[in-house]
């Protein structure tokens, strides 16, 4: 079940752009950010942090006055917003160690060679720029270059570049520690499909 919620995710964030170009073009964008606002809401009730429920509330209060002014240009800023998220998520562990990118590994191997941890480290540092830099080109491109190489980009490419920097970490890892044992990408990418959240809920609880 793991597996198919993660899955379900996936194909939901890669339909999205696409789906709210089609949804602003017929003149739902309101109802769109109003779904939107109540399910931050929801999960930032769920939140036990301050900091995150406030964050989460005025969330919520950002995307409402979009609704009530029918502003469409609120729709493209939504993928911004999560980036936004993962750029603080992944950037906070920098700050409260473990990374991000360390409690990931330790889920699948408790235990592991020194280096590794600091090595982790580099590794988090790398998504936190790359997620923060998606959230300025995602924040632009609709008003650079239009509704549709906004859709593209945030429903392909953005997703390509992420495969490239995941393989060629992967890659990497293998150049830079050649006597450690690497399991194959995929039993990795599997085991953090189904056991990811456990790291997200003990970061944001």
């Amino acid at each position: 079940m793991g597996l198919v919620k993660a899955i379900g995710i996936t194909l939901l964030l890669i339909a999205y752009p696409f789906l709210s170009a089609y949804l602003a073009k017929r003149g739902f964008a309101s109802l769109e950010l109003v779904v939107f606002a109540a399910l931050t809401l929801w999960r930032g009730f769920q939140f036990k942090k301050w900091a995150l429920r406030l964050g989460s509330l005025l969330l919520t209060a950002l995307l409402l006055a979009g609704a009530y002014y029918a502003n469409a240009y609120f729709i493209w800023l939504v993928p911004s917003f999560a980036y936004l998220w993962l750029t603080v998520l992944f950037g906070h562990t920098l700050w409260s160690p473990p990374s991000l990118c360390e409690r990931l590994v330790r889920l699948q191997y408790p235990d592991f060679q020194p280096g590794i941890a600091e090595y982790l480290r580099e590794v988090t540092w790398a998504w936190t720029l790359f997620f923060a830099v998606n959230v300025v080109v995602c924040a632009v491109l609709p008003a650079m270059a239009g509704q549709q190489a906004w859709a593209v980009y945030t429903g392909l490419v953005v997703y390509l570049l992420m495969g490239l920097l995941g393989v060629g970490e992967w890659f990497y890892r293998h150049k830079r520690f050649p006597d450690m044992e690497i399991p194959p990408a995929m039993e990795t990418f599997k085991f953090m499909a189904m056991n990811g959240h456990k790291v997200f809920k003990g970061i944001s609880s």
